[in-house]
């Protein structure tokens, strides 16, 4: 069965302020849908990323050159990932349709993942 990756994308600018009892509720309906994945066995892992934006590594000639990012102008940035397993792009579709992430306004990147440990790719 692939594996697909979910980059689940929100807004850089200030949203509304949330209060711990807001903020607690979407916790817990990640947590739901984590939950059911699993119960399916579909979900591999799911992680949030940290707020601090990380850094940005690009090779210039022979140097790394390693800057703070994403850079602000970013209107997104990458908030979380979940490593899924689906029968096809379709039914992936279909299990990220009911993403609480969606329903709080982000945007989901999905991409399959190509199998390269056979050494055919």
């Amino acid at each position: 069965m692939p594996n697909y990756l979910l980059l689940l994308h929100e807004s850089t600018t200030a949203g509304p302020e949330l209060g711990p009892d807001e903020i607690q509720t979407i916790i817990e309906r990640y947590v739901a849908w984590s939950e059911d994945l699993r119960a399916r066995s579909l979900l591999i892992r799911g992680e949030k990323l940290r707020d601090d934006p990380g850094r940005v590594l690009r090779r210039e000639e022979d140097e790394l050159v390693v800057r703070d990012g994403p850079y602000a102008e970013t209107r997104e940035i990458v908030g979380g990932i979940y490593l899924i397993q689906a029968g096809s792009l379709s039914e992936a579709e279909q299990i990220c349709a009911d993403c609480p992430h969606l329903a709080l306004g982000g945007t989901i990147e999905l991409r399959e993942i190509e199998d390269v440990s056979s050494g055919d790719a």
